[in-house]
């Protein structure tokens, strides 16, 4: 139970502290007049043309003297604020042109006798029209240039982050480092006494007299809604899940969401209600008021790097821990989110304030190289202690992609600290964060991807009785339920993995809001791919793409052979097929994706193709050849995984089929690499395409007084007491032949593949022979001719 107390105490410490250093910036009011910020911003009511142009004119001066990202960043926003008002904005005027062009259908065409006052309407009417397209036209032009400005400035901010992740700063050994901190610039102590003062005065406002009963009412409400509304919505969701909820993973899943959800939202709720309550007592100058917002964020993320921790690691209950992770462990590395959050709101604070006073860069710089040696220093002693905890429990790797996750996230430390220690602050700090983020999202994902592969595992599938009910309520059959539920499970975890990695490796400089519209504003019409012009980062580029590609298909094919095709009513040959077509077919795609990636167009492969077109008349017919043959294999299916084949000489079981060969295993359990193109131009004896069923037949030569009613009694009883012979088709005896060597019987009997045919047929020869010696029957031998020769030599010729 320490374990727990300790984390409640590190939880309730970091909400406390957020909210003694958020207090003073939650005393907003009104924004001032003069705030820049409010400046770039539209009106409450819709814009003018002109109004729109002024804002964005405004955005270009503050772009030309900012060398801030965030100051940059918040520009960028305002651009793109000014580009949506200049979109709503024309389609204003274009419904308004849209009036007036039924208006003047009314009308109609002038007419040499109509009345003047519909002359001068029409005038009128065709004049504003025309000022309306032109007012159009210049709108389409400031959206354009919105669009464009807001694509220069973020340029400029990855050119601005490009110039100072290679600039090289004092490392934290030396003593510069920490003086640049302690004894900042006269122009920085300037602005942070500005900021000061701001956050001075609107304390004093919101602990006035007459407004101090309400703030310490918000206050406690706040800490209410944290302590206690955290615990009972906790409690009530946990008792609704088991009530609810059927046990398994499903359990587990929601129970570890629930946790985290809890953690996030009450704390959010908590931050909102001192947000409002301060907001309506105080005056707030346009500084606090950019304090208040980026601290509310980062005090939000690290509340959810906590809900996160502890839906994950469930110290409290550890038979709900969803990942496979060993107590011992958990408990060592469980008060590792709670550290980091702690990390970042002490360090975070001081780096939301350099961004709201605009400090100077040696300032900045230092204070990010403090948050990075911070972040890095909580990864390493929590590494630390898992390596200490694993040695001592004598504990094995985690199976898997979790066993690599320690030595990556050590790697990337060792990175981090490496480059801090040299003095290359901005790069420590941006290999820091990046890992943080990643370390959120992976996380975040994972519980997710889980979740919902639970969710649909049991209200979808037949074996479950959430699945059960809902087919039977539907009408579906366990099959096509069974189907629908894989199918719906992967293509949603496909779409959450995939969110990750995107979210997880987005370009710097970016939010995920900024990503989001970058992919509403794709252009899909018809380009080419580029000029041959490869430049490092695009190989670099490549060589990932093609990694995860590969790594995609693999795991694409893994899921199709393993969890959705069984579920269908494929044979094993045609779901090898398919997999084997889906593979090459994702090749194709993949090699087309790296090619845009490394901007080669197709117009440059030309060489290539006529290398290829003489290398094919010379010496890669057969290659060609065997890869088409295998092509047609897959597609029209002469021949399948499974099937028992005979070809020249060559006889035994299709084990793969490749794009250049089958493989084809023998009796002897060796394994024969067979060309494509022989089964294309060669006769094959596939003894299992038609008819999967082995015969088994047996024909005896006995002499001519045996009772041929008693044998073929035994014949059908030795057959039917085999347990390898089918009893449908049932077995039969057939009188062959009569003879003056004997009688000729022949007696068959199935099997329910052809491999079976050759040990049935030697356990029935054993059987009959044995019963046949029993009554007394012996095979008929055949009768000899004696000849004699001129020289009385014997000739002894054997008749029959």
């Amino acid at each position: 139970m320490q374990p727990v107390s300790l984390n409640r105490f590190f939880v309730g410490l970091l909400v406390l502290m957020a909210m003694c250093v958020t207090l003073p910036a939650f005393a907003q009011s009104s924004p001032a007049p003069d705030n820049e910020l409010n400046a770039l911003q539209a009106p409450a009511e819709g814009p003018t043309l002109e109004q729109l142009n002024d804002q964005l004119d405004q955005i270009r001066q503050k772009v030309s003297g900012s060398a801030n990202d965030d100051g940059l960043s918040d520009l960028r926003q305002a651009a793109l604020q000014v580009q949506k008002q200049a979109d709503t904005l024309i389609a204003q005027q274009a419904t308004s042109i849209e009036h007036l062009n039924d208006q003047l259908n009314i009308l109609g065409a002038p007419q040499p006798d109509e009345p003047p006052t519909i002359s001068s309407q029409r005038k009128a009417l065709t004049a504003k029209k025309n000022a309306l397209v032109d007012d159009q036209r210049q709108t389409n032009t400031l959206s354009q240039s919105a669009r464009d400005l807001a694509s220069q400035i973020f340029s400029l901010r990855r050119s601005l982050f490009d110039s100072q992740i290679t600039a090289r700063s004092a490392s934290p050994l030396s003593t510069v480092f920490w003086s640049t901190m302690i004894r900042p610039t006269d122009d920085d102590l300037g602005r942070l006494r500005g900021l000061f003062d701001d956050i001075k005065s609107a304390s004093s406002t919101a602990l006035a007299p007459g407004k101090r009963f309400f703030f310490f009412g918000v206050l406690v409400g706040a800490l209410l809604i944290w302590v206690a509304g955290r615990r009972l919505m906790e409690h009530l969701l946990i008792w609704l899940m088991i009530r609810w909820l059927p046990e398994g993973r499903l359990r587990r899943s929601a129970l570890a969401l629930t946790v985290g959800l809890t953690t996030v939202l009450t704390i959010g709720a908590a931050t909102s209600l001192l947000h409002w309550g301060i907001e309506t007592n105080a005056v707030l100058s346009a500084d606090v008021v950019n304090l208040l917002d980026q601290m509310q964020t980062l005090i939000i993320f690290c509340a959810f790097i906590v809900g996160l921790g502890r839906g994950l690691l469930m110290l409290p209950h550890p038979s709900w821990r969803l990942p496979q992770i060993p107590d011992p462990i958990a408990e060592a590395i469980g008060h590792f989110p709670v550290l980091l959050a702690l990390a970042l709101v002490i360090i975070g604070t001081q780096e939301r304030i350099n961004s709201v006073i605009a400090s100077s860069l040696a300032l900045t710089v230092a204070v990010n190289g403090l948050t990075a040696l911070a972040v890095s220093l909580v990864f390493f002693f929590t590494l630390l202690r898992y390596r200490r905890t694993r040695r001592k429990q004598g504990l094995e790797r985690l199976p898997g992609f979790a066993g690599l996750i320690p030595f990556v996230v050590a790697v990337w430390v060792g990175f981090s600290l490496l480059a801090l220690l040299a003095g290359y602050l901005t790069l420590a700090y941006f290999l820091t964060v990046k890992l943080l983020w990643i370390s959120v999202v992976s996380a975040t994902g994972y519980l997710l991807i889980a979740c919902f592969g639970d969710i649909c595992e049991t209200l979808l599938s037949p074996k479950q009785p959430g699945g059960e009910a809902l087919g039977s309520a539907l009408g579906l059959s366990p099959r096509h339920q069974a189907q629908a539920s894989t199918a719906l499970a992967g293509i949603g975890r496909t779409l959450l993995l995939f969110t990750a990695v995107v979210l997880a490796f987005m370009p710097s400089g970016s939010s995920p809001g900024e990503l989001l519209e970058g992919f509403t504003q794709l252009d899909f019409g018809n380009k080419p791919l580029g000029g041959l012009t490869i430049a490092p980062s695009d190989i670099l580029l490549a060589i990932g793409v093609l990694i995860v590609g590969m790594l995609g298909i693999r795991i694409l094919k893994d899921w199709l052979a393993e969890r959705l095709l069984p579920e269908t009513n494929m044979d094993a040959g045609m779901r090898a097929s398919l997999v084997t077509l889906v593979g090459y077919i994702g090749v194709v795609l993949l090699a087309i994706v790296v090619m845009s990636t490394l901007n080669v167009s197709l117009t440059n492969l030309t060489w290539v193709v006529s290398a290829l077109s003489v290398g094919i008349g010379f010496g890669l017919q057969a290659i060609v050849q065997n890869f088409i043959s295998g092509l047609i294999l897959l597609t029209e299916r002469p021949v399948k995984v499974g099937d028992w084949v005979s070809l020249a000489g060559v006889e035994g079981d299709i084990r793969r089929i490749n794009v250049r060969a089958t493989e084809i295993q023998m009796s002897d359990r060796s394994t024969v690499i067979v060309p494509n193109s022989q089964f294309i131009t060669q006769n094959v004896r596939n003894v299992t395409m038609g008819n999967a069923l082995g015969v088994v037949g047996i024909t005896l030569t006995l002499p001519l007084d045996t009772d041929v009613l008693k044998i073929r009694e035994l014949l059908l009883q030795a057959f039917t007491e085999h347990e390898a012979i089918l009893d449908t088709p049932e077995p039969s005896v057939s009188f062959k032949d009569l003879t003056n060597t004997g009688v000729i019987i022949a007696v068959s009997g199935y099997v329910n593949s052809p491999r079976s045919v050759g040990g049935a047929r030697s356990d029935l020869l054993f059987t009959v022979l044995g019963r046949l010696r029993e009554l007394g029957v012996a095979l008929s031998s055949p009768q000899s001719m004696v000849l004699v020769t001129e020289g009385g030599e014997k000739l002894v010729q054997p008749e029959g």
